[in-house]
This record gives C-alpha cells, sequence and structure tokens, in this order.
C-alpha cells in the first residue's frame, strides 16, 4: 500500500476513534452507564475514553500533517511514536482514577500531559527531520 494512501486511512481511523472516545469520555450521558453506576462512569470516562480522546486527537494532527510530508520524516517520527505511546499507555493505566494527594496524577491529567508532551515532541522531531531533508536536498542540487 502506497505511502500517502497509509496515511489517509490513519487520519481517518484517527478522527472515528476520536468521536467515538467523546462519547467514551461522558458515558452516563451517552447511555453506556447507568446514573447510579459511578465505577462504569469512571472506567468508561476516566480510563478508556480521555486517554483515547487526547492521543486520538494527536495522531489526527500529526498524520495530517506527515500526509504532506516525505516517507522518511514519517519513519524517523515512526520510530520515536512506537515507543511512547507503550511508555505512555504504561504509565497512564498505573494512574490512579482519582488522586487526592496535592499533585493531582490522576488519569486525566496524565492523558493530557502524556498527549500534550507528545504533540510537541513529535512536532519538534518531524520540523527536525524535514529541515534535515531539506537541507541535504539543497546541498546535493548546488553541487
Amino acid at each position: 500500500m502506497k505511502y500517502k494512501k497509509k496515511l489517509n486511512i490513519l487520519a481517518s481511523s484517527s478522527l472515528i476513534v476520536f468521536v467515538l472516545s467523546s462519547f467514551l469520555m461522558s458515558p452516563i450521558r451517552s447511555g453506556l452507564c447507568g446514573e447510579t453506576d459511578v465505577s462504569c462512569g469512571n472506567f468508561l470516562g476516566d480510563s478508556i475514553g480521555m486517554p483515547l480522546f487526547t492521543f486520538s486527537f494527536s495522531f489526527f494532527v500529526l498524520f495530517t500533517i506527515l500526509r504532506w510530508l516525505s516517507e522518511p520524516v514519517f519513519k524517523t517520527w515512526w520510530r520515536f511514536a512506537k515507543y511512547y505511546t507503550v511508555v505512555a499507555a504504561v504509565l497512564i493505566t498505573l494512574s490512579p482514577t482519582i488522586d487526592g494527594s496535592i499533585f493531582g496524577f490522576d488519569k486525566e491529567f496524565m492523558s493530557w500531559f502524556l498527549a500534550s508532551i507528545f504533540l510537541l515532541t513529535s512536532l519538534i522531531l518531524i520540523a527536525r527531520k524535514w529541515w534535515q531533508i531539506r537541507k541535504s536536498d539543497s546541498h546535493i542540487l548546488n553541487r
């Protein structure tokens, strides 16, 4: 399958996950959990919905950007992303649903924090690789 077509499929998939996860974030309003079922709401909303929501948004933005760049940029980013997402998933899974401490490192905070770091780091990595490729191509053309 061609590189651009894969990215179109990945961007579409992340957009679908983004929309579906928005329903999971409010499971009582969506009718997925009963009004008094707090554990269901916490599990679907905080443990599943929020991480999927934040990371699917980040992935959608990145896949859309990568769609317009060359495949070596994607490969460089992918080497970073596949390890980061595993580590982030473990950290979010190990975070408490509700944290009563002063720092408040609960699942929602960790989801937003790790997805923000992921998006920012990815954008820097993509820009850096794109700049390197652009710079090396201009040196080849100037010879």
